[in-house]
């Protein structure tokens, strides 16, 4: 059976996958239902507010674009019994805009997992975006 951190880093890797194709469901399935995520200055706290949440930013911003792809660094994990803190640098790239230029994020993702019946999910999520200067 794998070890906590393990499974832990596999649930980081599939938030990844998730949001490059998977629906708003399959994100929030990766959350309790009481968690809440901070999306750049963006809170939405509660199941119902952070698939919404998902799906806005699933329209609005990654179906436009062609071939996104979330590369997670090496994370930082915390484990304390049944929660967890991890903290990983990210690369999300596609193609963008009219012309399909090839477009780079990074940041960082903060989480606070928990464990539950033998479950981990995350509790809270902080996703960090940085931007160049000049960028709105």
């Amino acid at each position: 059976m794998p070890q906590d951190y393990e499974v832990i880093q596999s649930l980081l890797a599939r938030y990844c996958f998730m949001t490059d194709r998977g629906s708003a469901e399959d994100i929030a399935a990766l959350f309790w239902d009481d968690a809440t995520v901070v999306f750049d200055k963006n809170t939405n706290a509660g199941v119902e507010a952070f698939t919404a949440g998902f799906q806005a930013w699933i329209t609005k911003m990654r179906d436009p674009v062609e071939g996104l792809r979330h590369v997670l660094h090496t994370p930082c994990i915390e484990v304390t019994g049944d929660r967890a803190r991890a903290e990983a640098y990210y690369d999300a790239d596609c193609h963008a805009g009219r012309k399909k230029r090839w477009t780079q994020l990074r940041g960082v993702y903060r989480d606070e997992l928990e464990k539950r019946a033998g479950e981990w999910r995350f509790i809270r999520k902080e996703v960090e975006i940085w931007r160049r200067p000049g960028d709105e």
